[in-house]
């Protein structure tokens, strides 16, 4: 929530070539790997199991990252512990790769915080960052006292994965997106710079 067993490095093969064109590698770890000319290729690895085309049988499996998990969760302790987990594997991402940039920010909520007619707990914030996720797939959660540029330290924020060198691209891409100036707006997110002129609201 990724291996490179399809790869082939650093194992050991015997490699069988049959009549109909069927080859068989199978390497000392257990890994068999079937590949018969045009089908689709079976791997089978400890019990576990996946189908790819034949044109992929030395590629890699893709890393899975922090994408929220879609289990509906009732518990508000649930929730805030989902919200927690998200945040830190969110969080070299936003190190690596947003922060010091000028980000649009989406969501800044709170337990108990009154907004949007809604009395906000851990369960509708983290329904909430699971839809502007889902729609946005380069969102991220940050947990406000750990970034040094919010004033509120108990806020969890969403902001978009989109980064810009200045104020007015991050608020472009706002009205780009429909949100309203309540919604969506500028910010620099750091660890470093201070909470002064860190975000510019648009009109």
């Amino acid at each position: 929530m990724n291996d490179s067993r399809a790869t082939g490095r650093g194992l050991g093969q015997d490699i069988a070539v049959g009549v109909l064109g069927t080859i068989v590698l199978i390497a000392v770890t257990g890994v068999v790997l079937i590949v018969t000319g045009g089908s689709t290729r079976h791997v089978v690895d400890a019990g576990r199991a996946t189908v790819s085309s034949p044109m992929s049988q030395y590629a890699a499996a893709p890393e899975v990252t922090s994408a929220p998990t879609t289990t509906a969760i009732e518990s508000d302790a649930a929730a805030a512990d989902e919200l927690r987990r998200i945040a830190d594997v969110d969080r070299p991402v936003v190190a690596g790769q947003l922060a010091d940039r000028w980000i649009p920010q989406l969501s800044t909520k709170r337990p108990g915080l009154v907004a949007d007619g809604l009395t906000w707990d851990n369960i509708a914030i983290l329904r909430e960052h699971r839809e502007l996720r889902a729609k946005y797939p380069g969102a991220r959660l940050l947990w406000s006292g750990e970034w040094s540029t919010f004033s509120g330290r108990d806020y969890w924020i969403t902001v978009a994965g989109t980064s810009f060198a200045d104020s007015a691209g991050a608020n472009s891409w706002c009205d780009g997106n429909g949100f309203s100036a309540d919604h969506c707006f500028a910010k620099l997110v750091s660890s470093t710079r201070p909470v002064e002129g860190s975000t510019v609201y648009r009109g």
